[in-house]
């Protein structure tokens, strides 16, 4: 069985064990995945209710500095919860090389021909083609190979967790600063209160 980090260890036997831990890598990728989503939403979740409640509280106290507070801990929340969806998703990549392995025993080409469409994937093409060029028969061998070909760095997070985490944590933080500055503007201008 692989684990999330992708180290080596021995060759599955060809055929039904194979199969199955094919499919039970897949799975494990798709619950890694959802596991970064939910992580995401709920951290845009907990930074937008602590946001409104402190702020709230601030124009209830007139506290400036508690309004201050209010959108830095949440811009907080916000990169904190990216952060760690950043760090999950590295768990999905360590699956790779044992997915390619499986692949190429089987004779499977979904996974490895996904990671050679990938859009600006340069490096990407290129591990998945060095995988097929290896030329061994000895499955142990295989498997050695592939996994000394796999560089985490090859396979960077702006190409795999696409635009839209970033630009919600942008969207997010820039509300709460707007928000703050335009409760705060009005104070300043000659002719605010």
């Amino acid at each position: 069985m692989a684990n999330s980090k992708g180290a080596p260890h021995e060759s599955p036997a060809p055929g039904a064990r194979a199969e199955t831990e094919y499919r039970v890598l897949h799975d494990q990728r798709l619950v890694t995945i959802r596991y970064y989503n939910v992580w995401y939403a709920f951290g845009h979740v907990m930074a937008h209710a602590y946001y409104w409640l402190i702020l709230f509280l601030s124009l209830d106290l007139a506290s400036k500095p508690l309004l201050f507070a209010a959108a830095f801990v949440a811009s907080l929340i916000v990169w904190f919860a990216y952060r760690m969806v950043l760090i999950i998703d590295r768990g999905v990549v360590g699956l790779y090389p044992r997915i390619v392995y499986l692949e190429l025993i089987l004779g499977y080409d979904f996974y490895r021909d996904y990671l050679r469409r990938r859009p600006r994937g340069d490096t990407e093409r290129s591990f998945i083609e060095k995988c097929e060029q290896l030329d061994t028969g000895d499955p142990v061998e295989l498997w050695r190979q592939i996994y000394s070909q796999f560089k985490d760095r090859d396979f960077p997070t702006d190409r795999r967790i696409t635009g839209h985490f970033k630009t919600a944590a942008y969207y997010s933080v820039g509300l709460f600063w707007i928000i703050v500055g335009v409760i705060l503007l009005p104070l300043y201008l000659p002719w605010g209160g």
